[in-house]
């Protein structure tokens, strides 16, 4: 006899582990940039280059990219940037991590913190929150049914099972030419530029995955001929698509996708003039594709002319419990402090979502906490034309998952779907956004798995010093199956003799077993 085994390739989560990294770099002006005077804007960025998974670590090597606007006294128009990169390097502890194991590795820039020490150098503050999830691919292998034997009696049990069908890193890049409008002078400098994809949607199609989003871009540059600030912002939809030749329609599809880095570079027209604005990026995906299946299982089996002893163990599988994309409104006013400029024209607001908490409640997960937003506008005075504000608007919202567990594992990815600002007066603003929740949850189930099966010889005397004819009362939990083995008889038998409808039997029922001797 031998056992035919259907395979389920699936992820094995290994380990985990966090850690905080903070930066407190003093960052020397270059020569050729004018002096600070204040500081207006900041931002930043975290790009991850490597990842390296050895014996009991995980090794990530990164850098922080942040961009300041600053004014500056001794040009012109009073307003420069500056951008500068600190590298960093971390060594996470995950006992049971081996090195051809996969990490999966996120990295929230918590806080940056941009202050000018002298008119020459800045002192860069920052807290970066890394974590990393240890993972292997394994295939394994479950009893479907047994060959080759005879005069036997099979149970089967249908089990759903998540199969992972593809996972990959691939990345797309992103190439957009965006054209000024006529009532816009040419580019003559730009200043600096704020660039964020939103809406980001991940569909599975037969050999590809499909990946849709907007691409929102702010630009402040110095036109031409009359030397201005000017400011120009927009939204343009993006559709990518990935070579999976594993994906089809019919598969859950589970996506994070970032870019890491923009650049943004003005060009000239078909005509010779710099009114075309060059974005390029590059969005890196990691992808999952799962289907959910439902296999029929070996669970137990017994023979009437030998004995057979089913090895066991026990093993863990997942099924998907949910997959979804919800939208959490998030609405504040924002008022400027004492001393601020009073705001004369809004230029651009733009914002990320930080998450502080996340739990399991009942039918849920709550997540908790704040939409970042920056704005940039201009102000009533010649002598510092731009000022800044910055803000946070707290959330606490509960995405619905019904049967959700405690011991259930989810991810959870969040994002910007829409942001806009709105002047109620010279000094304060209303907020409107709407936060992205993409999850998906998965839910374990402990069965046990018959590895092999032992066939011995029946034992006859065992056989002969069980009754012939018994009779039974059904009690609660009794199935045939248990009645027929412990009775050396069949089903089938049982049903015969009695002339019984399926299960369930009701309790107390009365019946006759014969015993089967083959």
């Amino acid at each position: 006899m031998e056992l035919n085994t259907f395979s389920l390739h699936r992820e094995i989560i290994k380990g985990r582990a966090r850690t905080q990294v903070t930066f407190d770099e003093d960052y020397n002006l270059p020569d050729y940039k004018p002096d600070f005077s204040a500081l207006i804007m900041s931002q930043g960025r975290i790009r991850i280059e490597e990842t390296k998974v050895t014996k009991g670590h995980v090794s990530i090597k990164g850098n922080l990219k942040f961009e300041i606007l600053y004014r500056a006294e001794q040009v012109e128009l009073g307003v420069s940037s500056l951008e500068g990169v600190v590298s960093f390097q971390e060594t996470l502890a995950v006992d049971e991590a081996q090195e051809f194991d996969s990490a999966q590795v996120s990295c929230e820039l918590e806080d940056l913190s941009i202050n000018v020490t002298n008119s020459r150098k800045l002192g860069v503050r920052a807290l970066l929150d890394l974590s990393a999830v240890v993972s292997e691919f394994a295939t394994e292998e479950f009893p479907e049914e047994m060959e080759g034997g005879q005069n036997m009696e099979v149970l089967n049990r249908s089990v759903n099972c998540l199969h992972l069908k593809a996972e990959g890193k691939d990345q797309c890049r992103i190439h957009e030419e965006i054209d000024l409008p006529a009532n816009k002078p040419n580019i003559n400098e730009i200043l600096w530029k704020q660039v964020q994809i939103q809406g980001i949607q991940a569909r599975p199609a037969n050999g590809k995955i499909q990946v849709q989003g907007e691409v929102s871009v702010s630009m402040l540059y110095i036109g031409e001929p009359e030397a201005r600030l000017e400011w120009h912002e927009t939204s343009i939809p993006v559709s990518l698509s990935l070579e999976v030749p594993e994906s089809d329609q019919d598969y859950i599809c589970y996506v994070k996708a970032d870019v890491q880095e923009w650049n943004v570079q003005s060009q000239e027209d078909l005509e010779g003039e710099p009114r075309v604005i060059s974005l390029d990026g590059i969005l890196k995906v990691e992808y999952r594709l799962y289907e959910e299946q439902k296999r029929q299982m070996l669970g137990d089996l017994y023979a009437l002319d030998k004995t057979l002893i089913p090895q066991r163990e026990a093993v863990t599988v997942e099924h998907l419990l949910m997959k979804n994309e919800s939208r959490c409104k998030v609405n504040d006013t924002l008022t400027l402090e004492q001393g601020q400029k009073e705001i004369l024209q809004i230029c651009s607001c733009f914002g990320n979502v930080q998450l502080d908490h996340t739990e399991i409640q009942e039918d849920g997960i709550l997540a908790e906490g704040a939409v970042h937003v920056q704005i940039l506008y201009f102000t009533k005075e010649d002598q510092a034309p731009l000022d800044a504000v910055e803000g946070m608007l707290p959330f606490s919202y509960k995405i619905e998952v019904p049967q959700i567990t405690p011991d259930c594992r989810f991810e959870l990815n969040t994002g910007i779907e829409l942001l806009s600002v709105m002047m109620k007066s010279g000094s304060m603003m209303e907020i409107q956004s709407v936060a992205d929740f993409n999850v998906i949850v998965f839910k374990p189930e402990e069965i046990e798995r018959i590895k092999t099966v032992e066939e011995t010889p029946a034992d006859m005397e065992e056989i002969q010093r069980m009754p012939g004819m018994t009779g039974l009362r059904i009690k609660s939990g009794d199935t045939l199956w248990k009645i027929a083995k412990e009775n050396h008889t069949t089903i089938a038998e049982i049903k015969r003799t009695n002339q019984l409808p399926d299960e369930p039997l009701p309790e107390g029922t009365t019946i006759l077993l014969l015993k089967q001797v083959r």
